[in-house]
């Protein structure tokens, strides 16, 4: 059964969710203010030259604000000093302190810099292996949360300083996983108990996030933390960001699939796109999504079937479509297409498909069959086709009935953002009326930039492809070469956990507590395992998230001090005090050992 999403946002993409506005010193937050951008440091907090010259970096590169770890107190007290060094030099960008287990280092850093982040998982609540609770424990644990962190609410009074309230999937606490599971429910619960216990003490300069390694997962959660905050009266800004989205263009797709999918809802008043690259690599990528998505109400006019009233929003495929759980197209299988398979790509020679334009035809690259593609439904064949058709002719036909030889495959055009919203309503009409031919959707763009083209594709295919409508993708670059469209299509399937074709790699982007080189670990972990196929490997810089956001991981490195390493199994410790340089080797060993290694072809 669906969530009743009654009040939920509009998502064709118009209209902005209104949020309440904030102030982070002089800088306002939600409301009518901009999407802001952002970063965070990655040197250690008491290096103070190097934080320094590291947040005028990311000052220059356009971060509107800029986040410094303080895992405990000495580091928290050394933001005073960091930032009076930035205020010498003529920088009044606001600082954000980022803290995880220390209220004491959140209470000091609240009167110093302009916001603090804390996590409701590891911030008042230790590990201690109990898996049930009895509602009297459950609420004391509650209530002792309430005495833990109303110093630190009292103190952001008091000093005009804003608080984000951050739930990570990966480090949900033992008591909300005891009654909700690792859950995009666990996520919201955690957040919605400390936004009562602010508001019981009348504070509200909140922002919230809910983060994931899981692009799915943490689109979920934040559409359901939106819900309820409708439901509960007051939306406060949400800052999105998926965590250990990785490097390079895997890292830009990963992040772009997630962030893009709220933001063409119109959700999300800050982000982050977390990279394990130099911090002011993040902030091209964010500016880039934030401007696709930064239109006017005429320019985003979306082309609606008659179907799909314009006063109408996503809501209305929500008996459907459930927006906070994954299900999969409905389709019946046609040539190894839908039915639940792992997507198809249509591309190049390497691809599932190949399209051969001269004869109007997909070729199946494993069995060579053939099936024509048709643009007019008058010119079918009898034979099974292909059709590649707008979602206003797919509505069409819907609304008129199915001819006696449907499309065996639909190839569903989405091309533009005001496309987005009406593929989105003709594919649920496909649910509402039994409609069964797989989908495939077809996205083609003007672009010579292959990492633009990646990061705005993801952005407006994210959605569809992680909410499931799709059976499958088909990319065109016009200007860019079949190779790497089709490159890009297996690596969105990929970010969307739609198919896995080769290894997923789950990477943060580094911070003040990383005390070994993490950006080139992780390229000499790739460089000699991205050959394996199916597998999941982490490679965290440190201990306070890292076997949390990598819970999925098969493999594991997890910073552990300077130049020294933990090697995992699972969530399990295999071996410890490793260095940095003996890193991989050790990887590949265990690798072999667990029996999931094989050679290179």
């Amino acid at each position: 059964m669906a969530v009743p999403f009654a009040e939920f946002i509009n998502l064709t993409p118009i209209k902005r969710l209104k949020t309440s506005t904030i102030n982070i010193g002089q800088l306002a937050l939600g409301g009518n203010a901009p999407i802001r951008i952002q970063s965070m440091t990655s040197v250690d907090t008491l290096d103070t030259a190097s934080v320094v010259a590291q947040c005028i970096r990311l000052i220059e590169a356009g971060s509107e604000l800029v986040r410094i770890t303080a895992p405990g107190v000495r580091e928290a007290e050394h933001l005073a000093v960091i930032k009076n060094e930035l205020l010498k030099s003529g920088y009044t960008t606001p600082l954000v302190a980022d803290i995880h287990f220390s209220p004491a280092a959140a209470e000091v850093a609240a009167r110093i810099v302009e916001k603090v982040r804390i996590n409701p998982g590891n911030y008042t609540e230790h590990k201690t292996g109990k898996t049930d609770y009895t509602e009297t424990e459950y609420q004391l644990s509650i209530d002792r949360i309430r005495q833990r962190i109303e110093p630190l609410i009292r103190i952001c009074k008091d000093h005009g300083t804003a608080l984000r309230i951050g739930s990570n999937h990966g480090s949900l606490s033992e008591r909300i996983l005891s009654r909700y599971g690792d859950t995009p429910e666990g996520m919201v619960q955690s957040a919605i108990e400390f936004i009562d216990i602010c508001e019981d003490l009348d504070f509200h300069n909140l922002v919230l996030s809910m983060k994931a390694s899981n692009s799915r997962i943490m689109v979920q959660a934040s559409r359901l933390l939106v819900n309820r905050m409708l439901k509960r009266g007051t939306v406060y800004p949400l800052h999105l960001g998926v965590t250990e989205a990785g490097e390079g263009e895997d890292g830009r797709i990963r992040s772009a699939a997630g962030i893009g999918a709220l933001l063409a809802e119109g959700i999300g008043d800050t982000i982050r796109v977390s990279l394990t690259e130099e911090p002011e690599d993040e902030l091209p990528v964010a500016r880039r999504l934030v401007g696709f998505f930064k239109t006017d109400d005429t320019t985003l006019k979306p082309e609606l079937p008659e179907a799909c009233s314009e006063k109408k929003s996503f809501a209305d495929t929500n008996d459907i479509i459930n927006p906070v759980s994954f299900n999969r197209n409905l389709s019946s299988e046609f040539m190894g297409i839908g039915n639940g398979k792992p997507a198809i790509v249509i591309g190049d020679n390497q691809a599932d498909f190949q399209y051969i334009e001269s004869i109007r035809t997909l070729v199946s690259s494993k069995t060579g069959n053939k099936l024509p593609l048709v643009s007019t439904l008058a010119d079918h064949p009898q034979e099974p086709y292909a059709w590649l058709a707008t979602a206003e002719q797919l509505t069409e036909l819907l609304r008129n009935g199915v001819s006696i030889n449907p499309p065996s495959l639909v190839i569903l055009h989405c091309d533009h953002l005001n496309q987005l919203y009406p593929v989105r309503c003709a594919i649920a009409n496909t649910r509402r009326q039994a409609f069964m031919s797989p989908i495939v959707i077809k996205h083609d763009a003007e672009m010579d930039d292959a990492d633009g083209y990646s990061i705005e594709t993801a952005a407006l295919l994210g959605s569809l492809l992680i909410d499931g409508l799709a059976d499958g993708v088909w990319l065109s670059g016009k200007t860019l070469p079949e190779t790497k469209t089709t490159q890009i299509a297996y690596n969105l399937l990929q970010a969307t956990r739609l198919r896995f074709t080769r290894t997923e790699y789950i990477s943060c982007p580094s911070c003040g507590r990383t005390r070994f080189n993490i950006q080139e670990l992780v390229k000499r972990v790739r460089n000699k395992t991205e050959h394996l196929t199916g597998l999941t490997i982490g490679v965290m810089g440190c201990i306070v998230n890292g076997p949390g956001e990598m819970s999925g991981a098969d493999y594991g490195v997890v910073g552990a001090g300077n130049g020294i390493v933990t090697l995992f199994k699972g969530q399990h410790i295999n071996k410890q005090g490793i260095t940095e340089a003996d890193a991989v080797n050790e990887l590949i060993a265990l690798i072999k050992a667990g029996g999931d290694w094989h050679e290179p072809a």
